[in-house]
């Protein structure tokens, strides 16, 4: 889907109204993956919650309302069932932001919409990174060799000093 601007350098309603739902699948996709984290990630989910509530979904729905007199409809959310696959989703669910904010950033001429977009871009990108990291090291904590059952008849090699 190719978006763009409404032609006054403002991102047209429906476009608005598909970002502004995003955000919120987001929200609420971390606050169920914060019930379900290990203790060591849910500061990343409260602080990623916190940004979504204050800042991005707060202030989209502010700018919809004064492109319509009117509040944006939330359509419900599934949210995660177990942490891995609602990681996962969530990492491509962030990346799939980060791409439509660059997207619409294209279009837009207003520079405060431009600053909106662009910091929101930014911090879809690195909340996919952190989640990215949160994965790895979560599957790799985790997993049969981290536990010594992969490593059976397997020799750790060493360097020679050097």
């Amino acid at each position: 889907m190719k978006y763009r601007d409404s032609g006054n350098g403002l991102i047209a309603v429906q476009e608005l109204q598909y970002v502004i739902q995003a955000e919120y699948r987001s929200l609420i996709y971390a606050q169920r993956l914060l019930q379900l984290a290990p203790p060591e990630h849910r500061p990343y989910f409260i602080r990623h919650m916190e940004v979504k509530q204050k800042e991005r979904l707060a202030n989209w729905t502010r700018l919809y309302y004064h492109q319509t007199a009117c509040y944006p409809v939330f359509s419900k959310v599934e949210p995660p069932r177990d942490y891995v696959s609602g990681l996962k989703a969530s990492i491509m669910d962030a990346l799939d932001a980060s791409d439509l904010y660059a997207e619409l950033l294209d279009g837009v001429q207003d520079p405060e919409l431009r600053q909106m977009m662009q910091r929101a871009m930014i911090g879809e990108s690195r909340w996919a990174l952190r989640q990215q990291f949160m994965y790895s090291s979560y599957i790799i904590e985790n997993s049969d060799m981290a536990k010594g059952k992969g490593l059976i008849g397997v020799i750790k090699k060493q360097l020679p000093p050097g």
